[in-house]
C-alpha cells in the first residue's frame, strides 16, 4: 500500500511538514502551538514578501476577532523557536508599521511515507499544546520556555531507548507531556519574572492605544502612560524616558521596536486601554527592542471608579518584571498624589496640553489643573503643572512676567509644601527663582530636583539654562548633555545642545548637531533660531538673517522678532533693524512684548539714552535682571555706569 505524497518546506537546518502540522529541525522535532505553527506557514508561504499585519491576523485567525497583540506574541514565541540562522540573522522581520517578512530562502519538497515515531510525537504534542493555549494564564513566553524543556527532555530518551522505535515514541510522548504540563504549571503558578526582575536598564512606556480604534480618549491613552512613567521612576535602577519622549507615538500603528530604537532603550512597554461604562481593561506588553521578542504581559479588568487600585496593580507588576523590588520601592510604587478620580482626570489633561508647548496649551493646562485643584485643594502634582504653565507662557512673552512669575512661584510653593519630594515641584520653583535673580536657592532646588529624580530630562534642561546664563559654560554642556541622554527626542533639547556647543567654541560640533535637530523637525521654530545664532557668531550675516526670517515666517511672536532685529542691526542693516523696532511697538498693542527686547535692540543700534529708556520700562514690569545681566545685546553699555546703577536697582526689587 502506497502511502500518500507529503509537501515540504526546507529552509536552513528546517523541515516543514504542512500536512501534518510538524516541524523538525536536523531531524528533531521542534514544538510550537497550533497558532504559532499557522503563523509560521503563513510566512513561509509567503517567503520574501512583507505580509501585513491584516493579512496575517485573517490567516491565522479566520472569522475571529483578536487583538494586535496576539499576533506579536506568537511572532515572539516563534522567533524564540527557531533561534538564528548560520549567519546570526533572525529568519523573521519587523517591517515597522506594516508587517514581518520571512527572510530565509525557502524549498518546496515533495516526499512519500511518514515517519511513526513522529507522527505520534506530534499528535501528543499537540494535545498538550492546545490545552496550554486554551488556558486564559497562558502566553508566549510559556510556550518559548517549555520548548526548551522538551527538546532537552526528548533528546535523552531518544539516546536512552536506542532503536526500539515503537515503544520510544510512546514513552518520549509521556515524557513530553510530563515535561510540558511541569513547565506549564511552574510558569503559571507565580510571577517568575517578576519575581527576579529582568534586568532591563532603560525603558519607554508609549501612549496606550484604545482597543476598539473609534472610540479614543487621547487624553486618558497618554495620563495612564504618564501615571506609570512617573511611578517606574522610583526605580534607581531603570532609566524611564519622560511623557515629554514618548507622547509623539500615540499612531495606532506605531511599531513597538522601531519605537524603543528611536528613543534609545533597551525594552518597550505598550498597552491598550478601553473605557466602557464603569469599567476599564488594560492590556500591558514588555517588549525587548533587539529582537521583538516579549519578556513579559498581563491583563487588568476593574471598574473605572477603582482606576487606582489598577494603576496600583500595574505599576508593581510593570516593576517586579523589571526590577526585584526592596520594601521602599513598593511603598514608592503604591503612593497615591490623589484620592479623586475626576481631579486624577483633570490632571491628566492638563498634561496632556501642557506637553503640547504651545501658547494655547499652556493655556488649557491651566483650566485643567486649575479644575484639578478644585477637585482635590491637596494634589500637588496640579499645583506644579499650574507652576510650570505660567512660568512657560510668561517667559513666552504670552504673559507679563510680573504676573505670571508670581502666580508660578505662589503654585510651586504649594506643591512643595503638600509633597516636598516631588521633583516637579522643585523644579518648577528653581525656574522662577532663577528668573527672580535668586541664584543660590534656584540651584539648590535645580539639584534637589535631580536628586529626587536623575531621570527628569526638563531639571536638567533648565538647569543647563541657568548655568549657562551664570557663564558656566562648560557645566551647562555636561547638563544638557543629560537631558538629551533622558530626553533623546527632545526637539528643544536637541537644538539647545547646538547653542551649548556653540558657547563652548566648538563650532563643528554645533553645525553637526544643529543638522540632527533639522532632520528630526525642519519646522520647529528653536531650531532655526539657534542655527542663526550660530551663523551670527561666526560672521555670516546673510545666513544668520535667512534662518531667522524663516524663524518669524513660522512664528512672528516678539522673541522671534527680536531675534532678527538684533542680526540686521549686527551686520549694519540699520533701517531694517529699525522697522523691527516699530514692529514689537505695534505688537505691544494687542499682545505682551518685554519692553527689555525693543531697549536691547535700542543698544545694539548705539542708541543709548532710548535703551536705558527702555531698560527703565522693563524695570517697572518686573522683568528679570537675570535676563538683562546675561543678554549679549547690551555689551555696548556695560561700560556706562548708568547701566552699573540699572543692575543695581534689579538687584533691589
Amino acid at each position: 500500500m502506497s502511502l500518500p505524497t507529503k509537501h515540504f518546506y526546507e529552509f536552513g537546518a528546517y523541515r516543514l511538514d504542512a500536512r501534518d502540522h510538524l516541524l523538525l529541525c536536523d531531524g528533531e522535532v521542534v514544538p510550537l502551538p497550533p497558532k504559532t505553527f499557522d503563523l509560521l506557514l503563513a510566512l513561509v508561504e509567503s517567503s520574501g514578501r512583507v505580509l501585513s499585519k491584516e493579512e496575517l491576523m485573517k490567516q491565522v485567525w479566520p472569522d475571529t476577532f483578536v487583538e494586535e497583540g496576539n499576533l506579536s506574541h506568537h511572532v515572539f514565541s516563534l522567533r524564540k523557536a527557531l533561534g538564528e540562522d548560520n549567519n546570526g540573522r533572525a529568519f523573521i522581520e519587523t517591517i515597522p508599521r506594516r508587517g514581518y517578512r520571512f527572510l530565509a530562502e525557502v524549498s518546496t519538497i515533495e516526499e512519500e511515507g511518514s515517519d511513526l515515531v513522529l507522527a505520534e510525537l506530534t499528535r501528543t504534542h499537540l494535545v498538550v499544546e492546545e490545552e496550554m493555549e486554551t488556558d486564559q494564564k497562558g502566553s508566549a513566553l510559556e510556550g518559548a520556555q517549555a520548548n526548551r524543556a522538551q527538546a532537552s527532555s526528548k533528546g535523552e530518551t531518544r539516546r536512552w531507548l536506542g532503536g526500539n522505535h515503537n515503544l520510544a515514541a510512546w514513552v518520549l510522548a509521556v515524557v513530553v507531556i510530563a515535561t510540558a504540563i511541569a513547565a506549564y504549571r511552574w510558569m503559571t503558578s507565580n510571577d517568575r519574572a517578576g519575581s527576579a526582575g529582568l534586568g532591563v536598564r532603560s525603558i519607554a512606556v508609549l501612549p496606550f492605544r484604545p482597543l476598539v480604534a473609534d472610540s479614543r480618549d487621547e487624553t486618558l491613552e497618554l495620563g495612564m502612560a504618564d501615571t506609570l512613567i512617573n511611578r517606574l521612576s522610583v526605580l534607581r535602577e531603570v532609566t524611564v524616558r519622560p511623557v515629554s519622549a514618548v507622547r509623539r507615538y500615540s499612531d495606532l500603528q506605531q511599531d513597538a521596536t522601531t519605537a524603543g530604537k528611536e528613543l534609545n532603550v533597551e525594552s518597550v512597554l505598550e498597552g491598550n486601554i478601553q473605557k466602557a461604562g464603569d469599567r476599564v481593561r488594560v492590556t500591558l506588553r514588555l517588549v525587548k527592542v533587539a529582537d521583538g521578542a516579549l519578556l513579559w504581559a498581563d491583563k487588568f479588568d476593574e471598574k473605572f471608579t477603582d482606576i487606582f487600585s489598577v494603576q496600583d496593580a500595574i505599576a508593581e507588576k510593570v516593576a517586579g518584571a523589571l526590577v526585584q523590588l526592596n520594601g521602599q520601592q513598593r511603598r514608592d510604587l503604591a503612593k497615591h498624589h490623589t484620592e479623586n478620580a475626576q481631579a486624577y482626570l483633570f490632571y491628566t489633561q492638563g498634561r496632556y496640553f501642557w506637553n503640547k508647548r504651545s501658547e494655547e496649551g499652556f493655556k488649557k493646562g491651566i483650566d485643567f489643573f486649575s479644575q484639578a485643584i478644585e477637585a482635590d485643594p491637596a494634589y500637588a502634582l496640579a499645583y506644579s503643572g499650574l507652576a510650570d504653565c505660567y512660568a512657560l507662557l510668561a517667559n513666552s512673552s504670552a504673559l507679563a512676567p510680573g504676573d505670571g512669575f508670581r502666580k508660578a512661584k505662589a503654585a510651586a510653593i504649594k506643591a512643595l509644601q503638600i509633597d516636598d519630594s516631588l521633583a516637579e515641584a522643585h523644579t518648577s520653583l528653581a525656574f522662577v527663582l532663577h528668573y527672580d535673580s535668586d541664584l543660590a536657592a534656584a540651584e539648590t532646588e535645580f539639584k534637589r530636583a535631580i536628586e529626587l529624580n536623575p531621570n527628569y530630562a526638563t531639571a536638567h534642561q533648565w538647569y543647563a539654562d541657568y548655568l549657562d546664563a551664570a557663564g558656566r559654560a562648560r557645566e551647562a554642556l555636561q547638563e544638557i548633555q543629560l537631558a538629551l541622554q533622558n530626553d533623546p527626542l527632545s526637539l528643544v533639547i536637541n537644538a539647545e545642545l547646538a547653542d551649548y556647543f556653540q558657547s563652548v567654541g566648538q563650532t563643528d560640533k554645533a553645525m553637526e548637531q544643529i543638522q540632527k535637530a533639522l532632520e528630526m523637525d525642519p519646522n520647529f521654530i528653536r531650531t532655526h533660531q539657534v542655527l542663526g545664532s550660530v551663523y551670527l557668531q561666526n560672521r555670516m550675516f546673510d545666513q544668520a538673517i535667512a534662518e531667522f526670517q524663516r524663524a518669524r515666517q513660522l512664528d512672528g511672536n516678539p522673541r522671534t522678532l527680536r531675534t532678527l532685529g538684533h542680526a540686521y542691526a549686527i551686520a549694519g542693516k540699520r533701517a531694517e533693524a529699525t522697522k523691527i523696532i516699530s514692529e514689537l511697538k505695534a505688537l505691544s498693542t494687542t499682545r505682551y512684548v518685554p519692553p527689555i527686547y525693543i531697549a536691547a535692540l535700542y543698544a545694539d543700534l548705539g542708541e543709548e539714552a532710548l535703551a536705558f529708556y527702555w531698560i527703565d520700562k522693563a524695570y517697572e514690569e518686573r522683568q528679570s535682571i537675570g535676563v538683562v545681566r546675561a543678554d549679549e545685546d547690551f555689551r555696548r553699555l556695560r561700560s556706562d555706569s548708568r547701566f552699573a546703577e540699572r543692575l543695581r536697582r534689579f538687584d533691589r526689587q
